[in-house]
């Protein structure tokens, strides 16, 4: 497990204290509804959205002044990005299922997935829901889209990465599995490959957005089920997705520590639909 880092892509800051409280619970949006007959209805949100609730005692100044910035949105209006050092798979749920909406072809599908040359990613026919990637030849290649962005994950120069292979791909023993760094306008800076299940590497300079990418070398159809991307460990086989979505501080304190110069922080966030709000 790694640190907390938060902001925005390529300018996080990692936070290595250990927060003094850490609550990353869900708001489901659910609501009960008790009729005269004893009946109960409940209504509640189709997606659940991500709350945070951090604080921090006698935080370092480098560190309280990152956050305050943060908070004040003194580096820009939009929202930030937290990788947040509990997540094991930032993966959605449904990416890392190789599940969608049955016949959706934007964020909700097709589209959280996209081929890089030769190959095609498409929604089963047999299994309404499940999405397959086939290779027609060695040089097939797709690659895994952040929803949080529309395009590539966030990071920051030397936070550590790891991607895991959908488990199909993983069980071949020829596939290729890779990160590309790219400069925040999207271009390519450099990529850490491996033949196998895994790959890890770390953020260089000038980094702010990784893409996963998957070769299976061998022709065939492949599940998506099983796929891992991990910032501050090592990914693993079998983690649910958390997501990376876009957030906004909604509450903030500042109080000076004893002794000074160190600081009490505390922020509360919350998931948000869009990275330009």
């Amino acid at each position: 497990m790694g640190n907390l880092w938060i902001g925005q892509p390529g300018a996080m800051v990692e936070i290595d204290q250990a927060a003094k409280s850490f609550d990353r619970t869900s708001d489901l949006g659910t609501s009960e509804f008790k009729s005269l007959g004893g009946r109960v209805t409940l209504t509640r949100n189709l997606n659940p959205v991500r709350r945070l609730k951090l604080a921090w005692d006698l935080l370092a100044p480098a560190h309280a002044r990152a956050l305050d910035r943060i908070a004040r949105r003194i580096d820009g209006p939009g929202p930030v990005f937290v990788v947040d050092p509990a997540a094991g798979n930032i993966l959605t749920p449904a990416q890392a299922g190789g599940l969608g909406v049955a016949g959706a072809t934007g964020i909700t599908g097709l589209t959280q997935w996209f081929k890089v040359t030769t190959g095609t990613v498409a929604e089963s026919t047999s299994a309404p829901g499940t999405f397959l990637f086939t290779a027609a030849d060695a040089t097939s290649a797709m690659a895994w889209r952040c929803l949080g962005t529309g395009s590539n994950f966030p990071v920051s120069p030397g936070l550590q990465v790891s991607f895991r292979l959908p488990t199909a791909m993983a069980a071949l023993g020829t596939a290729v599995v890779g990160i590309d760094f790219k400069r925040a306008d999207g271009v390519w800076l450099s990529s850490a490959t491996a033949t196998g299940a895994v790959v890890s590497g770390t953020a260089p300079a000038n980094a702010a957005y990784i893409t996963p990418t998957a070769k299976p070398v061998t022709v065939g159809s492949y599940s998506l089920a099983g796929a891992c991307l991990t910032y501050g460990g090592t990914a693993e086989n079998g983690i649910p997705g958390d997501g990376l979505p876009p957030m906004s501080v909604t509450n903030y304190s500042d109080t000076p520590g004893r002794p000074l110069p160190y600081r009490n922080i505390s922020l509360d966030l919350v998931e948000v639909s869009s990275t330009t709000g």
